[in-house]
């Protein structure tokens, strides 16, 4: 019986417990591949695996593939037409909804918690200016996390994991989510322009669909308290970027740091915010480090390959059958 063919498009510091795994039932070939590539890939295995280096669209991905199952192991697919992959039988394994396992998944609320206090302590550019050579201390007065408030906007797994830290720190906490299982040790607000009235911090982490596109608009920058600063380790999509970019300009929001951009990976020197950014250094941006660890990356594709492998499985049978 041929064994189905698995193809790793982004191999690096891939989990060395997972590839043992999914090759006892499977070939796996890890090598990246461009996007011109991925239709010829799609009739050619049985698994296509990445984490958001592409995008999966309905244009890109051929109308009868022999491809069944995508797996991605993150939590937002808003870079995956889902649509398009029910429409062709695809199946797509991600992280998304389990709730259980990612609780000791903690990459992305310690990035947050980082970004903060680069923002804040300006370390970045502190750290710069000694490199070119210079010891200006009185230049990067900062501020303290110590007696403010935060803001998080979504206090499901990740948000009331960030809003843990932050009252580790000394800090009060606020949320605002619709959501009934609310944590007890967050203070419910009713309204996002309540929430950035009230805030120092604002750390988002909704989840992103059409519903919550441009959840943070202009409207509600409008309504920040004077020194605001603005985290954002979710999606691009939920931030109006434009609107963003006004209110740094301005003076209406004091600071951002951002670890996700609208149009990623695509990314380049050309985007606004990375223009702006280079400027002016009360806006911090990294490349979507939220779930870039080691650690992380090794719990994750542990897990998916798990799921890959109990799929690969019950599609043997049914071909069996």
């Amino acid at each position: 019986m041929t064994r189905p063919r698995v193809r790793v498009a982004e191999p690096e510091g891939f989990s060395r417990a997972a590839l043992a795994r999914l090759r006892e039932v499977a070939d796996v070939a890890l090598a990246p591949c461009s996007r011109a590539e991925i239709p010829r890939l799609f009739s050619e295995v049985d698994v296509f695996w990445f984490r958001l280096a592409h995008r999966l669209d309905d244009a890109l991905l051929p109308l009868d593939p022999r491809c069944r199952i995508v797996a991605t192991p993150v939590t937002g697919l808003d870079h995956i037409d889902l649509a398009a992959c029910a429409k062709r039988g695809i199946r797509v394994v991600s992280l998304k909804g389990e709730t259980e396992f990612l609780r000791d998944v903690r990459a992305t609320a310690e990035l947050t918690l980082g970004l903060a206090l680069a923002l804040l302590r300006s370390i970045p550019a502190a750290a710069a200016d000694v490199r070119a050579g210079r010891w200006e201390r009185s230049a990067f007065r900062g501020r303290e996390l110590f007696g403010k408030t935060a803001g998080i906007v979504g206090v499901g797994r990740l948000g009331s994991i960030v809003a843990r830290y932050f009252a580790a720190l000394g800090m009060r906490v606020i949320g605002c989510d619709p959501r009934s299982d609310f944590p007890e040790h967050v203070e419910r607000v009713d309204s996002l322009p309540a929430l950035f009235s009230q805030s120092d911090v604002v750390s988002i982490h909704a989840s992103y669909d059409a519903s919550t596109r441009h959840l943070i608009d202009a409207s509600v920058l409008a309504s920040a308290k004077a020194g605001l600063v603005l985290l954002n380790t979710a999606r691009s999509g939920l931030v109006d970027e434009a609107a963003l970019l006004r209110a740094l300009a301005s003076g209406r929001i004091a600071g951002a740091a951002l670890d996700v951009l609208s149009g990623e990976p695509d990314v380049s020197g050309a985007h606004p915010l990375v223009a702006y950014a280079r400027a002016h250094a009360n806006l911090l941006i990294v490349p979507h480090l939220g779930g870039n660890t080691l650690e992380s990356f090794d719990k994750t594709e542990r897990f998916v390959a798990e799921r890959v492998v109990a799929l690969l499985a019950a599609q043997g049978q049914r071909d069996v059958g």
